[in-house]
């Protein structure tokens, strides 16, 4: 298991939820998903500014199988080679799948998981200090402690604070619905472990000592999150957050009649992946691709080249 100091100078940069992209058939296409990886670090991907997140909820690992998460998990630590730092989603309503997924991941050399209690149920504080305490009895690997608040449990501070007593604990990715509640726990976190920005306020945890964000954007435009990254290390917050906002906001404003008709993550990043020229493939149940339409296909396309325009 990685120690918090060796993970400190791993996870810098862009954590990017990569796509899983998925056949007309319904099978995962392990060619594509490599495709896309190996384009990005085509791109410029390096350790220091980019880490891959793999079958986790931008992956669609809802609907996937264990088996099926298993693979593609595998398929990106293939292509990754050592050379991008690489979390893998470990959430399951069995905590049975969880376990194989995490010692999965120890032999195919997975920095750490992503780790949040089970999701259906409402959260009680026992039952998630309960599920990973179990976990961690059965793997030796990283745990990146996630607080997944907008699926119905909002973690409060001081649990998160007796999960990190378990060993196996080396990550928060962090995000609240508050504001204070955000920079409360960053405070409290980012002395014990490495916190991972999960929100819209990347300035923010950046001048508080955070060195990572994350986007859905470098699935198919990388360059902007790297542009971020670097000013924001640089310590240029306002021309960062600027940076930010130029793709961000409109971004925000195109995928938003997609969020309203239908579930999922990767349904709304796949139209910029073809933008781009990338395999995205279609998605899995709940989420329906025919809710983006030709017009809005054509505003990603716009949307990538303005992105381009701007960032040269």
């Amino acid at each position: 298991m990685l120690t918090v100091e060796e993970l400190r100078k791993r996870w810098q940069g862009v954590v990017i939820p990569l796509v899983t992209p998925f056949k007309a058939s319904g099978e995962v296409d392990l060619a594509a998903l490599a495709a896309n990886v190996q384009w990005i670090m085509d791109q410029g991907a390096r350790m220091g500014n980019t880490v891959f997140l793999a079958a986790g909820s931008g992956g669609d690992f809802t609907s996937m199988s264990l088996e099926e998460r298993k693979m593609v998990i595998g398929t990106v630590c293939e292509v990754a080679a050592g050379k991008i730092p690489v979390i893998a989603g470990s959430q399951s309503n069995d905590i049975r799948d969880c376990i194989a997924i995490a010692q999965f991941c120890e032999k195919a050399g997975v920095d750490a998981i992503q780790l949040s209690g089970a999701y259906y149920y409402d959260g009680r504080p026992g039952d998630a200090i309960g599920w990973m305490k179990e976990v961690a009895r059965h793997t030796s690997i990283g745990f990146a402690v996630y607080n997944n608040w907008y699926t119905g449990y909002d973690m409060p501070l001081d649990v998160i604070d007796e999960i990190l007593n378990i060993p196996n604990s080396i990550a928060v990715k962090w995000g609240s619905p508050n504001v204070r509640t955000f920079m409360d726990g960053i405070r409290r976190f980012n002395e014990r472990v490495v916190v991972v920005d999960n929100s819209l306020l990347p300035e923010v945890a950046y001048m508080m000592g955070v060195k990572n964000h994350i986007s859905h954007l470098p699935n198919f435009y990388p360059q902007h999150s790297w542009k971020v990254h670097e000013l924001f290390m640089a310590g240029k917050y306002q021309e960062g957050k600027r940076e930010w906002d130029r793709c961000i906001v409109p971004w925000r404003k195109l995928i938003a009649p997609i969020q309203a008709q239908t579930g999922g993550e990767g349904v709304f990043v796949r139209p910029g992946m073809a933008a781009a020229g990338l395999n995205g493939g279609v998605s899995r149940f709940p989420s329906r691709d025919e809710v983006v339409t030709p017009e809005l296909r054509r505003q990603y396309a716009e949307f990538l080249e303005l992105c381009k325009a701007g960032g040269s």
